[in-house]
């Protein structure tokens, strides 16, 4: 490799960072001095640092402190294009007796499905910077475990990018005609396509708390085979759905109905009960609003089960039915149920709150 170059990237997802916005850690800037700035949550510090005590945990009835010496937070970073990696460079500056003790590094490729360990428990000095020369490895992101808490200020990567990138793909969201929203009481879904993580603060689609599992209808341009589909709750840390769950259409139900019609069979939401009860509200929002469940399980009307309902024979395919969302993460869904072609696709998430970005990636047909 001739020269080496640095290679922009974002994070992906990590385990915790209570103090920080972590994503400062992969710019190139010089990790910013904040001595002297305070938070609500004390000190200020720049880029990632986690909550204490990841190794140690409390055993009351042993009147014990349990340790765990492989636990560890993580947090995994995204190159913006496929890359050749030769250099890693890890900075802990400001981080004087907070920062993290060890990283492990494995570098990941998309294209080829392989991956590869470049750093195992490789110590961390405070308050220094950390250079990694390793032979080259093509990737298109990296996994770190960090041992076992604490801070780091920066992780840049160089090389140069890869000859073979990942094939370049149009958000189908974004020339789809949207209808059907449920909320947009402080933002909306066209927001959450568009959403690209230019600003460092949190925007997008986000409901409003009195939501009891919110939707949005696409109407595809073509029939589409659904390929990726991703959902970012980028800076929506205390705020995002707990889960999401992706329904289609094909052209086989569409061609001849009315998409009213079709949405009155849309997938619903069911309460379990322990008395074995099933309920299958109307209106759904009302029914939590006015906490109608009481009135189901005489024994035990204040714990039960909420899940979707596939009527049988319904026109609604299943495409990823139900997954789990975290905080400030790109998920990124490439395995579904069934992939179409669809005309519509249904994007639902439970209960409420706030979606970044909304993006599918597929053929057209």
């Amino acid at each position: 490799m001739t020269t080496e170059q640095f290679i922009p990237a974002f994070v992906q997802g990590y385990s915790n960072s209570a103090f920080t916005n972590p994503h400062e850690v992969v710019l190139p800037d010089d990790p910013k001095e904040c001595t002297g700035n305070f938070t609500h949550m004390g000190a200020q510090y720049w880029g990632l640092e986690t909550d204490r005590h990841k190794a140690t945990t409390v055993d009351t009835n042993a009147r014990a402190l349990n340790y765990r010496h492989d636990a560890h937070h993580w947090v995994t970073i995204r190159f913006e294009q496929r890359a050749v990696v030769s250099k890693l460079m890890v900075s802990t500056k400001w981080f004087t007796g907070n920062q993290v003790r060890a990283i492990t590094a494995i570098l990941r490729d998309d294209l080829t499905g392989q991956e590869q360990t470049i750093l195992t428990r490789a110590p961390l000095d405070p308050d220094a910077e950390h250079t990694f020369e390793i032979d080259e490895v093509t990737a298109t992101e990296c996994h770190f475990e960090l041992y076992y808490e604490g801070g780091i200020s920066r992780i840049n990567f160089f090389g140069e990018m890869a000859n073979e990138q990942l094939p370049a793909r149009a958000n189908l969201f974004e020339s789809a005609t949207l209808s059907h929203v449920s909320n947009e009481h402080y933002g909306n879904p066209t927001m959450a396509v568009k959403g690209t993580r230019a600003e460092m603060h949190m925007v997008g689609w986000e409901s409003a708390r009195t939501g009891f599992g919110e939707q949005a209808l696409f109407t595809l341009n073509k029939p589409t085979v659904v390929e990726e589909l991703i959902v970012d709750t980028y800076l929506h840390r205390l705020n995002p759905p707990l889960t999401c769950h992706v329904f289609g259409l094909t052209s086989e139900h569409t061609t001849d109905a009315d998409i009213n019609t079709l949405m009155a069979q849309r997938p619903r939401w069911k309460l379990r009960f322990g008395n074995g009860k099933e309920v299958i509200p109307k209106d759904f929002q009302d029914y939590m609003l006015a906490q109608q469940y009481l009135t189901e399980d005489i024994a035990n009307p204040t714990q039960f089960q909420i899940m979707l309902h596939v009527e049988h024979e319904s026109p609604w395919s299943p495409v990823l039915p139900f997954a789990a969302l975290r905080a400030d993460t790109w998920h990124r869904f490439t395995t579904f149920e069934n992939s179409g072609p669809f005309t519509h696709v249904l994007y639902m998430h439970y209960p409420n709150g706030g979606v970044h970005g909304l993006k599918l990636f597929g053929t057209e047909q």
